[in-house]
């Protein structure tokens, strides 16, 4: 470890960097930390520059004060960019109601009922209607009209709504939309039908965007001109250009289920196989350094518009990233420390977004490249073969498994699940997606001429069918998905675990054997006592969700389940379902409205049956939940129910809500909105 991090400077300095991005995740508006981070780094490195020249025999011993001084600076440089991205990305008038005028930054993206917008506020006009400036990046929703759909980078709109930022997801365990924004360095959202919104500037210069983006759209009718459509349509889409708009949702789940989804990104595979043919059909420049040096400009320039018609994401900026680093350095004859290209181009990343560190592509993607890096060379050395097709097929089993030692971990943690058959499906659809790649290239390339192209098409849209077909047959293969949930700690013990069975294989450290049994019993433990302590509960759960009314009933005896939803309920609770071990849920009928539960009684309104009803003998209950869009008024809660607990739930007009909290207000009764509060939990006792 020692060698390694002297040979490998850059993963000192990506490591202090990524110190000083967590650093200010946990204290943003601590300013004394960046001043004392930026002092005693000043005080390291001045101490030893002057020791080296007071004393030259002792600049060798006290290196570690400039190591020292080195990391805390790039501490301190991590801090900073956080800190600025924060303020830069900052809604400055969130949750004001007026007009905005505001640019689009990005390439609108049409929803499934309306056109998804990135813009970057400029000014702002409330009642008073003087417009001031303004700033901050939003995601803006239009109604889905040719007038949304033709809006450009670089125009610039006014709005007439609300910019608000999201409410923090407070279900259980439950995805949170506003966090993935803010990761993504947009603070608020807003909606603007076509009645109030309208473009006033009209971008008429250069946008690299927005010309990758016509470009893209070009090279995508290229495609639907060969009769590819649907399923094979949308995943050569995403296979070759990123483009992920129309991939179904089931067929997403397939690939998912497969362990094929790293496909439908474009990634660094994709990156490298079109490095593989832009250096083959330049190969005829190989003969003088000039020619050489030529050769790499030119096969960078087309990397990175590669990278931009792509959409320049994460995953392939950093491929671009790195596979230029092995460009240049062949301009030099110089093949750099590999391990020393991958930490760099992270470490550049991160100085152009800092919220990079938390996206669960950059982990997955740097830990799949480090994983093929150090474990495959020592797998292959396991077995030999003489034979083409088996030396293939052994090289491709080595990766798979490397990249899956390191990664699998973060699988567990984010997705919770593992896909038992991913050998299977990476020697299915890796051979088929490559030639799939370079059979694009060359429908691009003669395109122009119809009867070369027809065949071409022909042969692609057979391939994708192939594709398609195995990896849904894969995914329907009995026991084809592992489901688990495991915490960061558990994660954190299970690389450690990694790392101690690679020493003693490697070395035969029996201490690094204890250590690895340690771990796997601290997990054993930990997991044994979660699993216990949920089979000791009861819960009642209402789950905040503007679309459907979904409720759990949970017992040590029983899981009943209530959604008016049922693919969107199953969404919201699985994960949470997966954490405390829960089985399955028994699914209540949609038209259940009351019922019994471990001796309390509940009531569901989900629809206006209950309107304008009275009777002489109020029904008594323990919870009534309001949902399913009623327009239930607190007149008829009054007529017919006798209950001390009221809670409203999403789906629920903020005007009828309001209604409702008032009057459990005037009568003293428990009132619990969903949509102010967030999700309703609360456990009984047994």
């Amino acid at each position: 470890m020692k060698d390694f991090c002297h040979q490998t400077p850059y993963f000192r300095i990506f490591l202090a960097l990524v110190a000083g991005i967590i650093l200010f995740e946990f204290f943003k508006q601590e300013y004394t930390y960046i001043f004392f981070i930026t002092l005693s780094s000043a005080c390291f490195l001045f101490y030893f520059l002057v020791e080296k020249k007071n004393n030259a025999t002792q600049h060798f011993k006290l290196r570690w004060l400039f190591g020292c001084g080195v990391f805390l600076f790039f501490m301190g440089v991590g801090f900073f960019i956080s800190q600025n991205y924060e303020s830069k990305s900052r809604f400055v008038d969130a949750g004001k109601k007026g007009v905005f005028e505001a640019e689009v930054t990005a390439v609108p993206v049409e929803k499934e009922k309306s056109m998804l917008i990135t813009v970057s506020a400029l000014r702002f006009a409330d009642d008073s209607v003087h417009f001031r400036s303004s700033s901050g990046n939003a995601v803006l929703y239009l109604a889905k009209t040719e007038k949304a759909r033709n809006l450009r980078v670089g125009d610039k709109i006014l709005v007439a709504s609300t910019f608000n930022t999201p409410k923090p997801n407070t279900n259980p365990e439950g995805f949170d939309y506003g966090v993935y924004l803010y990761r993504k360095g947009l603070r608020a959202t807003a909606y603007a039908d076509s009645l109030h919104w309208q473009k006033t500037y009209t971008n008429t210069g250069f946008s690299i965007l927005q010309l990758a983006s016509d470009f893209r759209a070009k090279l995508l009718s290229i495609y639907k001109k060969q009769g590819i459509e649907g399923d094979e349509f949308a995943v050569l889409g995403a296979l070759t250009l990123g483009y992920t708009d129309e991939i179904s949702s089931e067929l997403y789940v397939s690939y998912s289920n497969s362990g094929a989804l790293h496909i439908l990104s474009v990634s660094g595979m994709h990156v490298g196989i079109v490095y593989v043919i832009f250096a083959f059909l330049l190969s005829f420049l190989d003969k003088s350094a000039k020619t050489r040096l030529l050769k790499s400009l030119i096969i960078i320039a087309l990397l990175w518009s590669y990278a931009m018609l792509t959409g320049l994401s994460s995953s392939v900026m950093r491929a671009a990233l790195m596979f230029s680093i092995v460009a240049f350095g062949e301009i030099f004859s110089y093949k750099s420390k590999i391990y020393n290209s991958i930490f760099f181009s992270a470490f550049l990343l991160l100085l152009i977004n800092p919220n990079y560190i938390f996206d669960v592509s950059f982990q997955l993607s740097y830990m799949a490249v480090l994983g093929i890096v150090f474990f495959q060379p020592k797998i292959k050395q396991l077995a030999f073969f003489k034979n083409k097709i088996a030396v293939w097929s052994w090289d491709l089993f080595c990766v798979s498994i490397a990249a899956q030692i390191v990664t699998f971990p973060l699988g567990l943690f984010y997705f919770h699940k593992f896909s038992n058959h991913f050998l299977l499906t990476n020697f299915i659809a890796i051979p088929i997606s490559t030639a799939i790649i370079y059979l694009s290239v060359l429908l691009f390339i003669v395109s122009p001429f119809d009867m070369v192209a027809n065949w071409v098409g022909f042969v692609l849209k057979w391939l994708l069918k192939a594709q398609n077909a195995s990896i849904v047959f894969v995914d329907h293969l009995p026991y084809s998905v592992f489901h688990t949930w495991i915490s960061g700690l558990d994660v954190l013990m299970l690389f450690v675990m990694i790392v101690c069975f690679t020493i003693f294989i490697s070395k035969k450290k029996h201490s690094a054997l204890l250590i690895a049994f340690g771990c796997l019993l601290c997990i054993s433990s930990v997991n044994l006592v979660r699993h216990i302590t949920s089979k000791q509960r009861t819960e009642f759960i209402v789950y905040q969700d503007n679309k459907s009314t979904t409720i759990d009933f949970i017992s040590p005896n029983k899981h009943k389940f209530f959604t008016t939803d049922s693919a969107r309920g199953k969404m919201l609770g699985e994960t949470f379902w997966l954490k405390e071990d829960y089985p399955m849920p028994e699914f209540l009928n949609k038209s259940t409205d009351y019922f019994c539960f471990e001796g309390k009684r509940f009531c569901i309104i989900t629809d206006n049956s209950f309107r304008y009803k009275k009777s002489n003998n109020r029904l008594s209950i323990d919870y009534l939940i309001i949902g399913g869009k009623s327009k239930v008024s607190p007149t008829d809660i009054e007529n017919l129910f006798e209950t001390q607990n009221i809670i409203i739930d999403g789906t629920i007009s903020p005007y009828y809500a309001d209604k409702i909290s008032l009057f459990c207000q005037e009568k003293k009764i428990f009132c619990h909105s969903i949509n102010t509060k967030g999700a309703f939990l609360t456990r009984f006792s047994n």
